[in-house]
């Protein structure tokens, strides 16, 4: 990818819209400069709409929130160490941006780098009536804008909106769909609003893709798709619980001849040393279920393996591992290869709260990214080609499964059959040859649970276990931190507890007094400490 270029067309869209790139709902407004052409606007959604893979604060911390990661044994932190740096979100607390910019984190702000990519696409949905160019050039650059500005204010929502299977006319997010100026200041649409306009945008995009020649519905180029759409409205749908649509939606991309499922029995299972060998699954070359590549590698796992040298010669490993309750998970089936391949392992020794655990190599709390052998640890490493995430295919049967079963319970006969079938032909693909044997589950309290542990198994470390966690009732679930070697703090985030929602950060408040904030409170969480045995 052509960073210069991106500096040029970035600096060209600052001129369309004369704001300043840091007011991010806000644009001032528009000069009289148009594009003469839709391959101008096209490479401007790269530009400035896209997730790319050197665009950074867009997680930073969400994958702190969740029960897949657990804090590591306990370090003597660096010398000018504040481990507020990650305590303040794996705490919830409601001041957690605060606490981090205070813990030395220059831009805890996720929620403005969403809307500087929103404003991208507005601009070029703006402008896109006024190029004179074929309907083949217009509908391919629309389509995009329609889809990357769907899967935005998807993200949003589902970090700064209430959950909507609690209340879906709590509060969302601000839907800001134009780069014109507003009349007045934006406030926050409901939870129920801002996935109708979701939806809106995905199906405006699977028209305009579908209109295009087949061959330009999906390449393996970084750009969004119809498949992609497709799978983001079975997300959609399957989230406001609308079971039908999300099961069709998912069977589209399941039946799309240009993906196919990975078969993990055919990726190298350890290196020469008898250590697991780790693949990339977020490329292209290496997964045919992948459908769409985005975010930076470092932005998305770089606080759970941070590995580091304290300036006494000290190894530090990464403050977070893997849960015990994800890899116990993940071990409930003989020969699941996802427990190797989907969690990378540290060199260092800890010993599982398990009974009668032994001391093993500690998981640790990412996995399926590019990664390189280090002395001491594996870890990611980025480049021109290197992306943190993507949509998979795997998830359509996921998707799938859950909207049968959901179809079940309410009295569809042969959903269980139809459940079962994706289910099975995902996990023949994820258990070792020898081992595998067909589930056979009918009864439909049982299915879902399968169903929702499969989710965890096959989804882990991909930002799916927050959001399903918040709207499968927001179950109680703590975090234990090791405040010293003797001392561990458990901070317990309660059943539907208002925390599940993170909090606006102050700065976007500041910059738009009409943003109201989920009452979370505002003082600090405390945890309850006890010592250590």
């Amino acid at each position: 990818m052509n960073k210069t270029k991106y500096l040029t067309l970035g600096a060209l869209l600052c001129t369309f819209l004369l704001s300043s790139c840091g007011d991010f709902l806000e644009p001032k407004s528009q000069s009289e400069f148009v594009p003469k052409d839709a391959d101008a606007l096209n490479e401007l959604l790269l530009g400035e709409a896209y997730p790319r893979n050197d665009v950074e604060h867009m997680n930073i911390y969400l994958s702190l929130l969740d029960d897949d990661v657990a804090a590591a044994p306990y370090q003597e932190p660096p010398v000018g160490f504040d481990v507020n740096k990650y305590l303040a979100a794996f705490s919830w607390q409601p001041l957690m941006h605060k606490q981090m910019q205070e813990a030395g984190i220059t831009d805890p702000n996720i929620y403005k780098t969403y809307y500087r990519l929103i404003k991208g696409c507005n601009a070029v949905l703006d402008y896109i009536g006024q190029v004179n160019d074929t309907p083949e050039k217009v509908n391919d650059v629309k389509a995009q804008a329609h889809a990357l500005r769907g899967f935005l204010y998807f993200k949003l929502v589902n970090i700064f909106g209430q959950p909507y299977s609690a209340n879906p006319k709590g509060m969302g997010v601000p839907l800001k769909l134009t780069s014109k100026i507003e009349d007045s200041r934006l406030t926050r649409a409901s939870v129920e609003e801002v996935y109708k306009q979701v939806i809106a945008d995905l199906l405006e995009a699977e028209k305009l893709y579908s209109s295009l020649p087949k061959a330009q519905q999906w390449k393996p180029n970084k750009r969004t798709s119809l498949p992609m759409v497709q799978l983001m409205l079975s997300r959609a749908y399957l989230y406001t619980e609308q079971w039908a649509e999300a099961a069709a939606y998912a069977e589209k991309v399941m039946k799309n001849n240009d993906l196919a499922l990975l078969d993990l029995n055919f990726l190298p299972q350890a290196d020469t040393k008898g250590d697991p060998a780790y693949t990339n699954l977020h490329a292209y070359s290496n997964n045919p279920e992948v459908i769409w590549v985005y975010g930076n590698i470092q932005d998305m796992v770089g606080w759970l393996s941070d590995n580091s040298q304290s300036s006494d010669g000290r190894n530090i490993h990464p403050y977070f591992r893997a849960s015990d309750a994800l890899m116990q998970t993940l071990s409930e089936t003989d020969g699941d290869l996802r427990e190797q391949l989907y969690v990378t392992r540290s060199n260092f020794q800890f010993t599982p709260s398990a009974p009668d655990a032994k001391p093993v190599n500690m998981p640790q709390a990412f996995g399926k990214v590019n990664m390189q052998p280090a002395p001491n640890y594996y870890r990611p490493m980025g480049g021109d080609e290197v992306f943190g995430r993507s949509l998979r295919l795997a998830e359509a049967y996921l998707n799938y499964a859950e909207a049968e079963v959901m179809l079940l319970k309410a009295g569809q006969g042969d959903a269980a059959t139809k459940a079962l079938a994706a289910l099975n032909k995902l996990r023949q693909y994820r258990i070792d040859a020898g081992k595998y044997s067909p589930i056979n589950i009918t009864a439909a309290d049982e299915l879902l649970s399968f169903v929702k542990d499969e989710r965890r198994r096959e989804l882990c470390f991909e930002d799916h276990r927050w959001y399903d966690l918040r709207r499968w009732g927001m179950p109680e679930i703590k975090h234990e931190w090791h405040a010293a070697d003797n001392q561990t703090i458990v901070y317990p985030l309660s059943s539907g507890d208002p925390s599940y929602t993170i909090p606006m950060p102050e700065e976007a408040l500041e910059a738009n007094p009409a943003l109201q904030q989920i009452p979370l409170g505002s003082i600090p969480r405390i945890g309850e400490s006890s010592n250590n045995k």
